[in-house]
This record gives C-alpha cells, sequence and structure tokens, in this order.
C-alpha cells in the first residue's frame, strides 16, 4: 500500500536528527533507538495520519504490534527505547 507504516514514519524521523533528534534518537548502531519526548512522536504522527488525537498510548499500541511481526522489539530495562529487527523490515 502507499500508506507509510509506523515502523517506516520513525525511521524516517530517525534519518533526519536535524529536525527530529529533540524527541527520537539512535542509541547505537544495532538497531536500538529511544524516545525522548514520546508525546511529541506520537503527536507527529498523528499530524502525519491526520490523527490529532494520537498520543503515546494509542501509538504504543501499534508499536507492540510489531513485536510479532518481528519488525521491532522493546528493549527491556529502558524506557522508551526500542530496537529494529533489521531482518524483520
Amino acid at each position: 500500500s502507499g500508506q507509510v507504516q509506523l515502523w517506516q514514519f520513525l525511521l524516517e524521523l530517525l534519518d533526519d536528527p536535524k529536525t527530529h533528534s529533540c524527541c527520537i534518537r539512535w542509541e547505537n548502531i544495532c538497531g536500538e533507538f529511544r524516545m525522548l519526548d514520546p508525546e511529541e512522536v506520537a503527536k507527529r504522527w498523528g499530524k502525519r495520519k491526520n490523527r490529532s488525537n494520537m498520543n503515546y498510548d494509542k501509538m504504543g499500541r501499534a508499536l507492540r504490534y510489531y513485536y510479532d511481526k518481528l519488525i521491532l522489539t522493546k528493549v527491556p530495562g529502558k524506557k522508551y527505547t526500542y530496537r529494529f529487527n533489521i531482518k524483520g523490515i
């Protein structure tokens, strides 16, 4: 589909640190990233999808959907930190 997926959107943000490093950034070269301001990331996702009521709780449900798809996983013990599974995307 031509619609951008949430994981693709996150990669877009991470690929443009000049604009988005205030709210999301890479933690290391192993595909790990952290949301410094998860509500702001959710707000930007909502703007992209024309959903003004988007928040981190709603976006977080979509992120958890990717665990089963092996696209990304939550990094245990690190708040708002996830790791892309390069083989999954």
